[in-house]
C-alpha cells in the first residue's frame, strides 16, 4: 500500500511541474508550486470561495487555470461571453461538459449525451406553455400544502430545506408526469433521492483523480442508491409510456395529461429517441434539475425573509394589489405572476448572495478555437467562468456587500428597463443560468414555480428565525453551494 501511495503522489508531483511550465495561460499556483494535486483539490473542496476570488482578483481580465483533484479548469473572463455564446457543438460542446462536470458516467447523467431531446422539450414546448401551466401548479400546491404544512396559529419550527424540497417534487412531478404519477409516493421518493445521492456521489468522486472514479463507484453507497433509483423510475414509468405510445399509434388521446413534459418529449421525439427506457431515465435526470434549482432558491428566499423581516409588507402589497387585479391567485396565469416585480428583485437578489454554483458557462472544447485577441483555447479544454466573482465585481454591481432586495426592481423602473433584470433573464455579467442559445432552457418554469411556492408561503404564514439566531448558514462542497438543510425557521399561520 506504500508503494502505491508513492506511486501516485510522484506522478501527482510530475503532473503538477509540467502543468505548470507547459502552459502559456497562467495556472493559480498556491504558495508552493509542487504542492500535489491532491492537496489543491481538497482546498477547493473546502474553500472554492477563496480559490476563486483569488484567481479573479489577479487576473481580471484574462484567461487563467486551476486544478481540481479530477481535473483542471480554464477560467475566461466575462469580456468572451458575446464571442463564446453561438459557438456550435462541434466547437464548444455545454453538454459534454456538463455530462463531464457531473461525473456523468458514474452518476447516471450521461444519458443527457444520447441525444437533446430533454433540451428540445424544455425550450420548444414547456416554456411556450407555461400559461396554460400557471393553474395545474396552483392546484397541486394547494394539495401538498395541505399534506405538508402545519396549519398552527402558533409560532412552530420545520426544517425549510425539507418541506420545500416536498412542495417542488410534487409540484413540479405535476408538471412532469401529470396526475396520478405525480402523487405517487414511489416518484417522489425517486426523483428527491436520485438528487441527493448523485450529489453526495459527485462530492465524494471529485476529491480523486478522475481514473479512480469508476472504481470508487463501486465502493460508495450513495451511487448503488442513484442507479437503484433510476432503475426503479424505469418500473413505474416505462408502462405508462408505453401505454402513452399506444394510444398515440391509434390516433386515441390516452388521458388529460397531454401537456405534460412526458407527453411533449414523446410528441418530439425522433425514432432514435423514443426507447421508454431512456426516456423514464430522462425524466429522473430533468427532476434532479428542476428539484435543485428551483428548492435550493426558494429555501434561500425564505432565509433571507426571515433575516429581513421589513420586507414581508412590500412583498403581501404587492401580491394584494395583483389580487386586486387578477382575483385571487387561483385564476392567476403567468402574466400575474410577471407583475411581481419587487418578489423577483428580491429572488435575483438573493440567488446573487447565494447562488447553486460558483462557476457556470462550461464548455468542453471539441476542437482548437482562437479567440479574437489570440487566446488558444485547445481541443479537449473543460473552459468555465467564476460566475460568482463576476456578478458582485463592483463594476457590475453596485455594493455588492450590501444585500438590497429590491436593486433590480429599481433597475427596471428605469427607461427601456422594464423586461431586464429580471429572476430568469440572462446578461454577459449575469451568468448562473449561463447566457446565449445554450442558456438553461428551464430558467422560466423555475421562476414560475419558485414565485407560484412563495406567493403561497408570504400570504399564508407569517416567518421568522429562532429567537437569538442569525440565518443558518450555507453549506459549501467544491463549487457548489447548498442552504443548510439542518436549518430551522419558525412558521405560523396568518389570520386571513
Amino acid at each position: 500500500m506504500c508503494l502505491i501511495a508513492s506511486y501516485f503522489f510522484l506522478q501527482s508531483l510530475l503532473w503538477t511541474y509540467n502543468q505548470q511550465f507547459k502552459e502559456t495561460i497562467p495556472l493559480l499556483r498556491s504558495d508552493s508550486k509542487f504542492e500535489p494535486r491532491f492537496v489543491k483539490g481538497w482546498r477547493f473542496f473546502r474553500d472554492a470561495t477563496s480559490v476563486l476570488h483569488a484567481g479573479y482578483t489577479k487576473y481580471p481580465s484574462k484567461a487563467w487555470r486551476f486544478l481540481r483533484a479530477d481535473t483542471d479548469l480554464l477560467v475566461l473572463p466575462s469580456k468572451y461571453v458575446e464571442e463564446l455564446r453561438s459557438l456550435p457543438h462541434s466547437i464548444a460542446s455545454p453538454t459534454l461538459a456538463h455530462a463531464y462536470n457531473l461525473s456523468g458516467s458514474n452518476t447516471n447523467m450521461n444519458i443527457i449525451l444520447k441525444s437533446n431531446l430533454h433540451f428540445r422539450a424544455l425550450q420548444e414546448r414547456l416554456t411556450p406553455n407555461l400559461n396554460k401551466l400557471a393553474q395545474p401548479m396552483q392546484e397541486e400546491l394547494r394539495y401538498a400544502m395541505d399534506l405538508e404544512l402545519p396549519k398552527r396559529e402558533e409560532w412552530t419550527p420545520i426544517k425549510p430545506y425539507h418541506t420545500i424540497l416536498r412542495l417542488v417534487a410534487r409540484v413540479s412531478a405535476r408538471i412532469f408526469l401529470g396526475v396520478p404519477l405525480c402523487r405517487d409516493e414511489k416518484w417522489l421518493e425517486i426523483s428527491t433521492e436520485f438528487t441527493e445521492n448523485t450529489f453526495i456521489t459527485l462530492v465524494v468522486l471529485r476529491l480523486f483523480p478522475r481514473y479512480l472514479h469508476s472504481l470508487l463507484g463501486w465502493f460508495l453507497p450513495s451511487a448503488w442508491r442513484s442507479t437503484s433509483y433510476v432503475r426503479q423510475a424505469k418500473r413505474l414509468l416505462v408502462p405508462e409510456i408505453k401505454r402513452r405510445q399506444a394510444a398515440t399509434a391509434k390516433s386515441e388521446t390516452p388521458d388529460s395529461n397531454t401537456d405534460t413534459l412526458l407527453s411533449w418529449m414523446m410528441e418530439i421525439a425522433r425514432k432514435e429517441e423514443r426507447n421508454p427506457k431512456d426516456l423514464a431515465h430522462l425524466e429522473v435526470v430533468i427532476s434532479l434539475a428542476s428539484i435543485h434549482t428551483s428548492q435550493m432558491n426558494a429555501v434561500h428566499i425564505l432565509y433571507d425573509l426571515a433575516e429581513y423581516p421589513q420586507y414581508l409588507e412590500p412583498l403581501r402589497e404587492e401580491i394584494e394589489t395583483v389580487i386586486a387585479e387578477d382575483g385571487t391567485w387561483d385564476t392567476w396565469d403567468k402574466n400575474s405572476y410577471y407583475k411581481l416585480k419587487k418578489l423577483d428583485s428580491f429572488m435575483r437578489e438573493s440567488q446573487r448572495r447565494n447562488p447553486p454554483t460558483l462557476l457556470s458557462y462550461h464548455r468542453i472544447m471539441q476542437s482548437d478555437f482562437v479567440l479574437e485577441d489570440g487566446t488558444l483555447l485547445k481541443k479537449g479544454t473543460h473552459i468555465t467562468m467564476a460566475v460568482n466573482e463576476i456578478q458582485n465585481d463592483k463594476s457590475v454591481t453596485p455594493d455588492p456587500e450590501s444585500f438590497d432586495p429590491f436593486r433590480y426592481y429599481r433597475l427596471r423602473q428605469e427607461d427601456g428597463h422594464n423586461h431586464l433584470h429580471q429572476f430568469a433573464t440572462t446578461e454577459p455579467n449575469i451568468l448562473n443560468f449561463g447566457h446565449g442559445k445554450y442558456a438553461c432552457p428551464g430558467r422560466f418554469f423555475a421562476a414560475l414555480e419558485i414565485k407560484t411556492i412563495l406567493v403561497r408561503l408570504i400570504m399564508d404564514y407569517d416567518w421568522k428565525l429562532p429567537d437569538g439566531q442569525g440565518r443558518p448558514e450555507n453549506l459549501m462542497a467544491h463549487e457548489f453551494i447548498f442552504p443548510n438543510q439542518d436549518g430551522i425557521l419558525h412558521m405560523k399561520a396568518r389570520k386571513l
